[in-house]
């Protein structure tokens, strides 16, 4: 089940990126963490971090739940609202 939750997690955080333009490194750099690790992400293979959740957020312009939409998180900025 979680395999499945990352990878759909790691197609928008793909999905968000090149509508960007923007390469993997491009995206690493702008959110704090290396380059394998956004590759891991887009592959499904790992789950980002909530601050890195956090910061894709941020880059892409998206509430976190545009990304996850799991997250508590998520849940958190909703209830904000």
């Amino acid at each position: 089940m979680q395999e499945k939750r990352y990878k759909k997690i790691g197609a928008r955080i793909k999905e968000l990126r090149e509508e960007k333009k923007w390469t993997q490194v491009g995206l690493a750099s702008r959110v704090g963490v290396s380059q394998p690790s956004i590759r891991d992400m887009e592959d499904g293979k790992i789950r980002p971090a909530d601050p890195t959740l956090i910061a894709l957020s941020d880059v892409f312009c998206v509430p976190v739940i545009d990304i996850d939409p799991d997250t508590e998180i998520g849940l958190r900025e909703l209830l904000k609202e």
